[in-house]
């Protein structure tokens, strides 16, 4: 050291060093401030200084430097950069990690316009930050805002600013101060659970399942979009009174459903589940409800979260499942039953076993023909024209057939029962009638006539033409009394049965009411092709 200042012969002489005290050896920070003065020929004489001990100031500035340096790292971590705009010069400062965060080289962020780091925010966000900026008073200094931001490679990210400026004692802004955050890894998020929330409500009203969690204590119900939309409530519904689901509930289920809540309650059940009405719209619909319940730690009810699910046409089907069981049990009785009466009669109108199992056949037959027809159509009737061509069709050829009529659709009762009358008329003629013989001809013709009754009827004529003889039984058997008996007793119609010599005439009403009003779709009537004639 003396020898520096005798070479440079400086006056004055700082020097900042660490001594260690010989009493506790801890080390001390000491900074010596001398005045030189030197002899005539420059030589230095004398030294005066002052010794100073900053020790406290060296761990201070240390602790600094440490604070700094973590408030880096935090702000790294956190992706937060700091800022500070000059509002007179128009110049931004940004702090080291701003590079990181908006995709600048260092040197091109820590001194900048601030309208090029405007230039990069996303064109329709740019409008919201100005409009911030220009509205900041003394009395409103602050702002915070979410907006895009462009990198220079085309990165589009979402920062989220707070801010607050300084103003000069005549309300002029000097500066703005602030912290930016890079947000968005949230923002994806938030717009994958907006989206993946939306496809959940679409799913719920599409599936008729919404969810909902009702507060004990405040006695009201938070409700999802599908169970506003299963409720009939309006769209944006978020919650409600539950006296408004109570009066929502169809006044037959309302205390059962109560009462199985409370019960759960006494008896500190974690879930339960129900089924009950709601009346929505004038509409009764059914609900399934699951439930889970939490209590609190002296064991009362706090919360039941659950889930509605619109169960009305699970229902509906079931009824009709019922219905058509019932129906069918009812269908499955009567056809034993007359199975069971036409192997009697036919039996007794027998002349012999092989006779008798002719008869018996070709009856079951016809049966099992219609029956076919009817399930076909769900049993929701069976066309006139398709019974009347089954029944010839064993017996047709080209010319000795002829069929004209609309088209009429007879309930299944009124169906079956046509199909036997058409049978014993098309047997008895195929033996001794007019389809018995290569020049006989039979015409079945048909329509809907008044006939002095408020609806039409139907009204068919069966006229047998070109056959031998035709003499009346004189006794008659199983055939003939279904021909005049069946209609007139079972469906309230009219039967005329003629064996003129000229061959049998059958006319034939069947009263409006046996008469299905629906047009036969093509796709089901699946029109026989055979030789009729004119037909």
């Amino acid at each position: 050291m003396p020898g520096t200042w005798a070479v440079t012969k400086q006056g004055e002489f700082v020097a900042q060093f660490r001594i260690i005290r010989a009493d506790d050896g801890e080390v001390r920070w000491i900074e010596a401030r001398s005045i030189i003065f030197y002899d005539q020929g420059g030589q230095p004489l004398r030294l005066i200084a002052v010794i100073i001990d900053f020790t406290e100031r060296k761990q201070t500035e240390a602790l600094l430097s440490e604070s700094k340096a973590r408030l880096a790292d935090a702000m790294a971590t956190g992706q937060v950069m700091a800022f500070e705009w000059d509002a007179v010069t128009g110049r931004s400062r940004r702090s080291d990690n701003a590079a990181d965060i908006l995709g600048f080289e260092q040197d091109g962020l820590a001194s900048s316009p601030r309208n090029v780091f405007l230039s990069h925010i996303h064109p329709d966000d740019r409008s919201s930050l100005k409009k911030c900026i220009r509205a900041l008073r003394p009395e409103k200094p602050s702002y915070a805002l979410s907006f895009r931001y462009v990198r220079p490679d085309g990165t589009e990210v979402w920062l989220e600013e707070t801010a607050k400026g300084a103003f000069s004692a005549a309300g002029q802004l000097l500066r703005i101060k602030g912290l930016t955050r890079d947000i968005t890894d949230r923002k994806r998020a938030e717009h994958a659970l907006a989206e993946r929330n939306a496809q959940l409500a679409l799913a719920g009203k599409a599936a008729l399942v919404g969810t909902c969690a009702y507060d004990v204590d405040t006695k009201r119900i938070r409700v999802s979009e599908g169970y506003a939309a299963i409720h009939g409530l309006p769209e944006g519904t978020t919650e409600i009174p539950h006296r408004q689901w109570q009066a929502g509930v169809h006044p037959e289920d309302l205390g059962r459903i109560e009462t199985l809540r409370e019960q759960a309650y006494r008896e500190r059940q974690r879930e339960y589940n129900a089924e009950y009405r709601i009346i929505r719209d004038g509409d009764v619909r059914w609900i399934e409800a699951r439930k889970l319940i939490s209590y609190d730690g002296d064991g009362h009810p706090q919360r039941v979260v659950g889930v509605n699910i619109d169960v009305t046409e699970r229902k509906r089907v079931e009824e009709q499942q019922r219905v058509l069981l019932s129906e069918l049990d009812h269908r499955v009785n009567n056809a034993l039953a007359t199975v069971s009466a036409v192997v009697s009669h036919t039996r007794q109108g027998s002349r012999s076993v092989a006779n008798f199992v002719e008869a018996l056949e070709g009856r079951i037959r016809s049966m099992a023909t219609t029956h076919e027809l009817l399930s076909a159509r769900w049993w929701q009737g069976v066309s006139l024209t398709e019974l009347v061509r089954r029944e010839l069709a064993p017996y047709a050829t080209r010319n000795n057939t002829e069929i004209n009529g609309p088209e009429v659709v007879l309930r299944a009762e009124a169906g079956q029962a046509m199909a036997m009358v058409l049978h014993e008329l098309a047997t008895n003629a195929a033996k001794y009638g007019a389809l018995s013989t290569k020049k006989g001809r039979v015409t079945i013709r048909w329509d809907r006539q008044l006939n002095g009754h408020p609806r039409s009827h139907l009204v068919l004529e069966w006229r047998e033409a070109g056959g031998p003889s035709v003499v009346a039984p004189e006794n008659s058997g199983f055939g003939t009394r279904t021909i005049r008996d069946l209609i007139p007793y079972e469906f309230g119609g009219t039967v005329d049965l003629a064996f003129g010599p000229e061959g049998v005439q059958c006319h034939l009403e069947l009263p409006a009411d046996w008469l299905s009003n629906a047009i036969e779709p093509a796709s089901i009537i699946a029109r026989a092709s055979l030789p009729t004639g004119n037909g």
